[in-house]
């Protein structure tokens, strides 16, 4: 199936429009779908034996990506939402299982999108990272019995700032000063956050990372700062000798407050910490696609010169 490739005036027009008549909502879906089309357009062709492919990848990621900012929670409900506002755009969709199929085989594609995305955004250029992390629960304690049978991998957490007890998983974050997730994982809720510090930072040098109590750890934050130039700054509890410096104080005053607005747009937007995922696969599924559409979001609100991180508001 031949896509036509949006040129970069159709891009240039379609923000210069958006600008003339504030956020319309079809517009943004078009710049969105321009987005994807462009990337796509640049992937090397791969021919593969059996079925000939009915839906190309610039399809499945483009219902991937709307399903997660627009707020659905799986593929049933961005179909019905396709077929109410989207047609037009979007004339021929799988069916849900096949969807489903589909979406799971382009986890590969889906995550390289988003590095796509954050190397135009720049995040290389960046010297400050914060780290956090979310809980995704399956279970909980007043859940019905049997809920998050379907998990292998799940185990029993604690989230301190929820006062949660859940069985599930933790999502690592590693953001940049402006919001964008650059590294994520997907643990299980057992292991304590400092165990996720390996995981998070990678390879990283010559950084100032801010994180919470959780990722305290005087013996890792010595080595980080002299193996790698890595200075890991985070809240001190009352009952530790040393206490955070001023300037440490400020530092996480002024800087920690932009990955609590991340959480809340992941989870109350893209549903993280419900996303009716019911096996570790499709949870997996989930979490990609989510973190890809959030950095696609503040993709699209750097185009139009927006707040980078009002990311509900594309589709209020």
């Amino acid at each position: 199936m031949v896509v036509s490739v949006p040129t970069q005036d159709y891009i240039d027009s379609l923000i210069q429009s958006i600008h003339q008549q504030a956020l319309n909502h079809d517009r943004v879906c078009k710049l969105l779908f321009a987005v994807i089309d462009q990337f796509c357009a640049h992937l090397p062709v791969v021919m593969q034996p059996g079925r000939k492919v009915t839906y190309p990848d610039s399809t499945i990621l483009k219902i991937d990506m709307l399903m997660h900012l627009s707020g659905k929670r799986g593929e049933t409900e961005i179909l019905r939402e396709i077929a109410r506002h989207y047609a037009a755009d979007l004339p021929q969709c799988p069916k849900q299982p096949r969807l489903w199929h589909r979406i799971r085989q382009a986890l590969p594609l889906i995550e390289r999108f988003r590095r796509h995305l954050c190397a135009l955004l720049g995040c290389d250029e960046e010297d400050l990272r914060i780290l956090d992390t979310l809980p995704i629960p399956v279970a909980k304690p007043t859940s019905r019995p049997g809920r998050g049978n379907g998990f292998d991998w799940a185990e029993g957490g604690y989230c301190a700032s929820k006062k949660l007890k859940y069985l599930g998983f933790k999502l690592g974050l590693l953001i940049t000063l402006h919001g964008m997730p650059e590294v994520y994982d997907v643990f299980s809720a057992h292991p304590h956050d400092v165990q996720m510090l390996n995981d998070l930072l990678g390879d990283r040098y010559d950084l100032i990372g801010l994180g919470d109590k959780g990722f305290i750890s005087m013996t890792k934050q010595a080595a980080l700062a002299t193996e790698r130039n890595v200075h890991l700054i985070t809240y001190r509890r009352r009952n530790q000798k040393l206490q955070n410096t001023a300037l440490e104080q400020w530092v996480l005053h002024n800087y920690r407050q932009r990955i609590e607005t991340v959480n809340s747009q992941l989870t109350e937007h893209l549903h993280t910490e419900d996303c009716g995922a019911k096996t570790d696969w499709g949870l997996c599924k989930r979490v990609v696609g989510i973190i890809t559409a959030f950095t696609l979001g503040i993709y699209v609100n750097a185009l139009l010169g927006r707040n980078l991180l009002a990311v509900k508001e594309l589709f209020a």
